[in-house]
């Protein structure tokens, strides 16, 4: 629907050497072979001049490892591989996951990438300690920083002063804005990412009072400050002075659906302060923005949206899609993750952190991941903009985060 391969993934940092690459296969074999999310084919729909049909998904009787599993030729980069693995479509007549090893100097990465329909963030960080050895700790439950207390209604409608507060347009970054590529064709991503000092995290998420910031919050604070930092002062970007506007995943999952393989997250769209010069009051703005954006105003707007859409007809449908896929309506897609706390490892090898990898953005956008891995943060970016944009953001945003911290006041830190 975006025009883009919907490739999303997870890199899973350790020391020590790689296993064979049969052991892991049997491994994932042993442990993920009994999943039916794993074992499904998305099917085109059959083609049809007067009806616009839906995909839809074939369960398979197995999964064979050996076309999932894979090991990166020797001498490959890390980076380099991420950025080629969300930049391609995985393959149509497979179940759409594969899983990679990559040697990193004097340790491997376990990558795992999978279309975004079959499996979200959440999904990713399962399935992967499903496959590790690990011993979780106390409060060792995940965490998006922002979590819906409800599901989608199937019959949700959205009243039109509402839906046209949502919809309304924003604006683009100031950046020349690619030709769109060929749904099967490799996108000109530009990937980069970043080890977080966990001493500057940790002053920035206590800079609020009471209980301090959360990642989500420094997050889009974080990118507000980078783009003012690459781009300059936003009074200066060409076009109207409107807001711009980023959005961040939710997970709409219950605690009774802590275990659900799948894709359950929405988006929550937010105006980025980019126009405040200071780093503290951008910080705190994202904090109210976020407060003010619950699972009502939040998720289920998204899925409002979309149901009252699908009422109308294809014609709101298509006309929906390009206004969510142009680059003025979203700007900027934002994502946390929290790994499980507790000890992890693989056969003996010790994790160190998680990369995560965000989609592909639409043409003229950006992406940001943050992750938490027992307390080693790591931050990716991804732009669909220019070569060296990303990398231009992420050392922009790992600047901006002593400036968060300035100000810290005691405060009782979130987990």
């Amino acid at each position: 629907m975006r025009g883009v391969p919907e490739t999303i993934g997870m890199a899973a940092l350790f020391t020590g050497e790689p296993p064979p690459l049969g052991a892991l296969r049997e491994r994932v074999a042993e442990r993920w072979g009994e999943l039916p999310r794993l074992r499904q084919v998305l099917c085109p729909p059959a083609p049809s001049p007067w009806l616009r049909r839906r995909h839809r998904w074939q369960v398979l009787d197995r999964f064979d490892a050996r076309h999932h599993v894979f090991a990166a030729d020797d001498g490959t980069e890390l980076s380099d591989l991420l950025g080629r693995l969300v930049a391609r479509p995985l393959p149509a007549k497979a179940p759409p996951w594969q899983l990679r090893t990559v040697r990193t100097g004097e340790g491997f990465a376990i990558v795992l990438t999978a279309h975004h329909a079959l499996l979200d963030g959440r999904s990713l960080e399962r399935l992967l300690t499903r496959l590790f050895d690990g011993d979780p700790g106390r409060g060792s439950g995940t965490s998006s920083g922002v979590s819906a207390v409800r599901t989608l209604r199937a019959r949700t409608a959205v009243p039109a002063p509402r839906l046209r507060s949502a919809m309304g347009p924003g604006r683009g970054l100031p950046v020349p804005v690619p030709r769109p590529s060929r749904p099967q064709q490799p996108q000109r991503l530009d990937l980069a990412w970043t080890e977080v000092d966990a001493r500057a995290m940790k002053a920035a998420r206590r800079s609020l009072p009471g209980m301090g910031a959360s990642l989500n919050e420094l997050l889009l604070a974080g990118a507000a400050g980078a783009l003012r930092t690459v781009h300059g002062e936003p009074a200066r970007w060409p076009g109207a002075p409107r807001p711009l506007y980023a959005a961040f995943a939710v997970d709409l999952r219950t605690p009774q659906e802590n275990e659900v393989l799948g894709n359950r997250i929405s988006v929550v769209r937010v105006p980025l302060p980019v126009t405040a010069g200071d780093a503290g009051e951008r910080l705190a703005a994202c904090q109210g923005l976020l407060a003010a954006y619950g699972p009502v105003a939040g998720p289920d707007m998204a899925g409002g949206i979309v149901n009252t859409a699908a009422r109308l007809g294809p014609w709101a449908l298509r006309a929906l899609t390009a206004r969510v896929t142009s680059p003025r309506y979203v700007a900027v897609a934002g994502a946390v993750m929290k790994w499980p706390r507790g000890t992890w490892s693989l056969d003996g090898r010790p994790l160190e952190r998680v990369v995560p990898l965000p989609p592909v953005p639409v043409a003229g956008t950006v992406g940001l991941a943050l992750t938490d891995c027992g307390g080693a943060f790591t931050l990716c970016a991804v732009s669909h903009t220019f070569p060296g944009h990303a990398r231009l953001l992420a050392d922009a945003f790992i600047r901006e985060l002593p400036a968060l911290g300035l100000t810290a006041r005691p405060a009782a830190g979130r987990s």
